[in-house]
């Protein structure tokens, strides 16, 4: 399954054959910017993915979308407007602008949160009030100043809503996995690419075990980069999920062409986009290779 976007931005994510399903219409998990240079950091909270957000001004509405992401991530909330999966919940939010005095104008940002299974989880409102002419022009200050009032309302409801935990028992057991080697990872990719897939994983009712822990099953990943067009270089990274005791059930790939040097520092949420969109096709082979329950 190939995805086209203009420019450098499009992403092939292949799951092999025997999984074609696996393919959905993700949006691509390279981002065309530079990552933060924060180290993904993921509590027991719940994923959103970011639908693009609608109503004036739209310059505003543009730039909120992004800022609302890195606003709810500095929560240590995963959160993105560029991927999701079946797993994750969804934000959907518009824009209204009102004038309130000579050249000044106020836009409030409604905020509707939706579960993985489509129920509403609440609403919540903020507004902000600058110079109307840049309230228009989408001014950042304003942008980020409306997200990170928006992200301080929405947090605590998907603190909430986070998994519990369910105790392990010889009738009722989560398939045990195990995130083994990343290797050919650039910059801290090794470190970023486990942190998040595991974190993925565990909403999907996973047990992340440690390294070198009794598992049913084992995820290693191999990351390619290879010089592509001028200043952009070809990455590929290959999921492969195996069994404990050996034998290989199957690989979700992913590649992309990024501009050359992204991936040399610090990944950050990048990680946790690339994540996403292999998390599907992660969830396939792992259903195919659980262990049967026992009864």
């Amino acid at each position: 399954m190939t995805l086209s976007r203009k420019g450098s931005r499009y992403l092939a994510i292949l799951a092999l054959p025997a999984f074609a399903a696996a393919c959905q219409p993700l949006p691509h998990p390279f981002a065309g910017d530079r990552p933060p240079a924060a180290l993904l950091r993921v509590r027991d909270v719940a994923g959103v993915w970011i639908a693009p957000i609608e109503g004036s001004p739209p310059a505003l509405a543009d730039k909120l979308t992004a800022a609302m992401a890195k606003a709810l991530l500095k929560h240590d909330i995963p959160a993105s407007d560029k991927t999701t999966s079946l797993g994750s919940y969804q934000l959907y939010g518009r824009v209204a602008e009102a004038p309130t005095r000579q050249r000044s104008a106020t836009v409030t940002a409604y905020w509707r949160l939706y579960n993985a299974k489509g129920g509403t989880v609440g609403e919540h409102s903020a507004k902000v009030e600058a110079d109307a002419a840049a309230l228009e022009a989408g001014d950042t200050n304003a942008v980020e100043r409306l997200a990170a009032s928006s992200a301080d309302g929405l947090a605590p409801m998907l603190e909430e809503e986070a998994p519990v935990e369910a105790a392990e028992s010889g009738e009722s057991r989560r398939t045990r996995i195990a995130i083994g080697d990343i290797k050919g990872a650039p910059g801290d990719g090794a470190t970023s690419l486990a942190n998040a897939v595991a974190a993925v994983l565990k909403r999907q009712d996973l047990t992340i075990v440690e390294k070198g822990q009794p598992a049913d099953l084992t995820i290693d990943g191999e990351v390619t980069v290879t010089p592509s067009k001028p200043h952009q270089q070809h990455v590929k990274i290959v999921w492969h999920v195996e069994r404990a005791g050996g034998g290989e059930i199957g690989t979700v790939g992913q590649e992309n062409d990024v501009p050359g040097g992204l991936l040399d520092g610090p990944w950050g949420d990048l990680a946790y986009n690339v994540a996403i969109a292999a998390g599907d096709g992660l969830m396939q082979l792992v259903a195919r290779g659980a262990p049967e329950p026992k009864s």
